[in-house]
């Protein structure tokens, strides 16, 4: 490719792959998943052809589920984004890039306007019932009551934020805390008679703003009389502090639950580890909600109480010692298992990179007309029994861990767990990590994309693997006409996953050295450009890149699902995970939910008769709810 063809398709059309999943044909809304560690991905659509004339149901506060706990925007945040944004517009003003293709303007969450006279309430029933008129799909098919509450409790949150609800709990301790009480439970010490409880989620949650400040003005409108309109709304922005968790808020809850463990020591480790402090760290999500810190004994034991068991929090433990960070596993509790026992081993360092290996390496190849998309995940470990904590190389201003070798054409390269230039480094075509590699099988992973400009229908992909590979598996999007071609590998068949094909490749105990990847018969026609990854977060946005590409990293989670049959990697070092059976399962569910949709999307476009969709529908439901009934006995 020339150099101005090179330019032409670096500029060219700002549309990614997964902004056409989003945008079809008849304006279909869709939406898609990113958890961070391995990815998960649900591709939604709500089919419109033939279905003008289909209605969702008025609201009904009856069939309005109330939560048993406070809703958490917190929680709510990635599902907003993943879920709603496209539409909605990941600030909610209403501007998503799917909003263009609806017959009417998504509700912009941000503007107070919109929100005065609703409630909570009615935000979700329309969340999970939709409005299917307006091609908002029901939300109940993918996510579950308690989702739709924090995803609710996030949209909330986007037309305020934390200085006008603290500047509304100065107003309310002052002139309302006396009746209404502190904490808003109508216990004030001045309270006459049965005054609202709104802590009470069965009252708040079915109230609006406008109904609110109707009530104040009958009841007591001499009180803060000299307000200013925007003084009342924030004191009830503050009041609705008290039924939800803005983002800004404490999202953690003590409970009764036990974490407790012990540092152990190797040969090659530390040994001075008496009265060192050992951390631990809550997580929801990516962030870290709560920090809790205790001494080390002289049995070299730790022990934490009053612990949450809500079971979406994660705990991590973890000691310093010698200027050297050591973590625990990640460890979760539950009404079931409200203890848990995670030991700290504490090893000694090494800056060589010989025990380093990668024991599962996993290709995902697509092509697109002018450029080869290529994502990957490497899981590496270390054979030694000391941690691998870098070396320095010429072009880098500090130590360097794993590499990984690049294509020296290779653009648009990014990550799905750390930035380029913070935990990733690029010298030439060598991308290094700057992240320690613990002993251990699998302890460190590399999720990265990159493309490849193509001109004509032919193009040699060549990569050299820098360590040891145990096993490496490339799964090529199939297409009439297309030829692969990999000396180095064996072709293992041909993959449905999630309703497209794959060509499967296998190569097992390899390298280091070259592999190479010969491809006939690739789309030719005008190149299509993936918008630039951003380079800032606003405040709301959710933990880690923002990432955009080719290939989504939706549809990198959508094959890592079906490819590595895991939920998820380990926060510690720097990538989130979680891989229990029960998440398994989720995982499982997950994917079964968006074999449905696409089911109904296929039927809705033509493409399946009656007869075969409601056949397929009825064994996917089937399977559904047998894996739902394990799911809940586990």
């Amino acid at each position: 490719m020339t150099k101005t063809g090179l330019a032409r398709w670096r500029s060219g059309i700002r549309q990614s792959h997964r902004q056409r999943l989003l945008g079809r044909a008849a304006g279909v809304a869709a939406a898609v998943v990113c958890m961070g560690g391995l990815v998960w991905a649900g591709l939604w659509a709500l089919p419109v052809a033939g279905q003008q004339s289909r209605q969702s149901p008025p609201y009904d506060a009856a069939e309005v589920t109330v939560p048993a706990s406070l809703p958490l925007a917190i929680s709510g945040r990635a599902l907003y984004q993943e879920n709603c944004a496209p539409c909605h517009g990941e600030q909610g003003l209403g501007n998503g890039p799917a909003s263009g293709d609806l017959p009417g303007p998504a509700t912009a969450f941000a503007d107070r306007k919109v929100l005065w006279e609703r409630s909570p309430g009615m935000l979700f029933h329309t969340t999970k019932f939709g409005r299917l008129e307006k091609l908002m799909p029901p939300w109940s098919n993918r996510l579950t009551d308690t989702q739709i509450w924090d995803t609710v409790a996030f949209a909330w949150s986007l037309h305020t934020k934390a200085s006008e609800t603290a500047a509304g709990g100065l107003l309310y301790n002052d002139q309302c805390a006396s009746c209404h009480g502190l904490s808003g439970a109508g216990d004030g010490p001045e309270a006459v008679g049965r005054l609202p409880d709104f802590t009470d989620l069965g009252y708040t949650l079915f109230v609006s703003q406008a109904d609110w400040q109707q009530g104040w003005q009958k009841a007591h409108n001499e009180s803060g009389a000299g307000w200013a309109q925007a003084e009342r709304e924030s004191v009830l922005e503050y009041l609705r502090t008290f039924s939800y968790v803005p983002p800004w808020g404490d999202a953690y809850r003590p409970g009764d639950g036990l974490i407790a463990g012990e540092v152990r020591l190797t040969d090659s480790g530390p040994q001075q580890i008496e009265g060192a402090d050992v951390q631990l760290q809550a997580y929801l999500g990516f962030e870290a909600v709560a920090t809790f810190t205790t001494t080390l004994g002289a049995d070299r034991r730790f022990a934490f109480t009053d612990l949450s068991v809500d079971p979406a929090l994660l705990y991590l433990a973890t000691v310093q010692t010698e200027g050297r960070s050591y973590s625990s596993a990640m460890v979760s509790l539950s009404a079931e298992a409200r203890t848990a026992e995670i030991p700290i081993t504490l090893y000694g360092t090494t800056d060589s990179p010989e025990a380093v290996r990668i024991h599962r390496a996993h290709w995902i190849l697509e092509a697109q007309p002018g450029a080869l998309i290529l994502a990957q995940i490497y899981l590496l470990g270390n054979s030694d029994d000391r941690t691998f904590v870098g070396q320095t190389v010429e072009g880098v201003d500090r130590a360097v861990t794993a590499a990984v070798e690049v294509p020296e054409e290779a653009v648009d390269l990014s990550f799905q767990n750390g930035t380029l230039g913070d935990r990733f480094l690029r010298v030439g075509n060598r991308v290094y990590d700057t992240l320690p590699v613990p002993p251990g099988e699998n302890s460190q992973q590399i999720i990265l994309q990159y493309a490849l400009p193509a001109d004509g229908s032919a193009l040699a992909l060549r990569q050299e693997l820098l360590y040891p590979v145990d096993s490496l598996s490339l799964l090529v999007a199939n297409f009439a006409g297309l030829q692969v071609d990999a000396p180095e590998m064996t072709f293992d068949s041909v993959q449905n996953i999630q309703g497209a094909e794959y060509q499967l490749w296998n190569l097992s105990d390899f390298g280091p050295g070259p592999v190479e990847v010969q491809l006939q018969g690739l789309p030719e026609g005008e190149a299509v450009a993936p918008p630039r990854a951003q380079t800032a977060q606003s405040e709301l946005s959710p933990v880690g890149p923002p990432l955009e590409g080719w290939v989504s990293w939706a549809m990198l989670g959508l094959v890592a699902a079906a490819v590595l049959g895991v939920a998820g990697v380990a926060i510690q070092r720097g990538v989130f995970a979680r891989a229990t059976a029960q998440a398994d399962l989720r995982s499982a569910r997950e994917q079964l939910l968006t074999e449905l949709a696409l089911l109904d999307d296929r039927h809705a476009q033509g493409q399946l008769p009656e007869g075969e969709w409601l056949r397929q529908r009825a064994a996917t439901k089937a399977r559904l709810l047998d894996l739902l009934r394990r799911l809940e006995r586990s």
